[in-house]
């Protein structure tokens, strides 16, 4: 009846605590099933800080082109938010304006895959910093304009780092030179860059 009762409870200690093996004092081995290890993806996203460093550039409708880089840093709220801000410096090839933008990003993750697309926006203001330079049409930077840039892209993640590539669609306001007159110019963008 007592090696009963000893083989009785250690089972039930078994069951309940989910040893692997339990030892009786007779050298009796019982073992349990193995709980199944959780699945893990290549692409497993944690929520926490992310940044990431790009540069591109963007072609406007009135022959404006950009170059330049940009760090935006922000906080990843699960597998499909991220919200964050930016800034960055960027130089007009043909006519020598430099910018700066400082802007808020927003971006939303399409599923959970190693290559996963993603939509975005970027908005926030454009500071001119040679706001006397002017293109061929006599137009000018505003000093203080808007920065709206609009984009899709990939991301491809290798461990902790990914790369990403995006298209958008950036915005341009300037300033008539000869007659004061303000409009906006926009056209397509595109940028690569890397997350840590």
């Amino acid at each position: 009846m007592k090696r009963f009762i000893i083989l009785a409870a250690a089972l039930l200690c078994a069951v309940t605590t989910n040893a692997q093996q339990l030892k009786t004092a007779q050298g009796i081995t019982i073992e349990t099933e193995p709980e199944p290890k959780p699945k893990k993806t290549f692409a497993s996203i944690e929520r926490g800080f992310e940044q990431s460093v790009e540069v591109g550039g963007f072609y406007t409708t009135d022959d404006w082109f950009f170059i330049g880089a940009k760090y935006i840093a922000g906080y990843r709220f699960n597998k499909t938010l991220f919200v964050g801000g930016g800034t960055g410096f960027e130089f007009e090839v043909w006519d020598g304006i430099a910018t700066i933008p400082v802007f808020a990003n927003a971006k939303a993750y399409i599923g959970n895959w190693r290559l996963t697309p993603f939509i975005g926006l970027s908005i926030g203001g454009r500071i001119d910093l040679t706001n006397d330079s002017r293109n061929d049409h006599g137009y000018t930077i505003k000093p203080f304009g808007i920065y709206c840039d609009p984009h899709i892209g990939v991301e491809y993640r290798i461990k902790r780092y990914a790369l990403n590539l995006k298209l958008g669609w950036s915005l341009v306001n300037y300033i008539d030179y000869y007659d004061g007159e303000t409009g906006t110019e926009s056209g397509p963008s595109l940028n690569i860059g890397v997350k840590f």
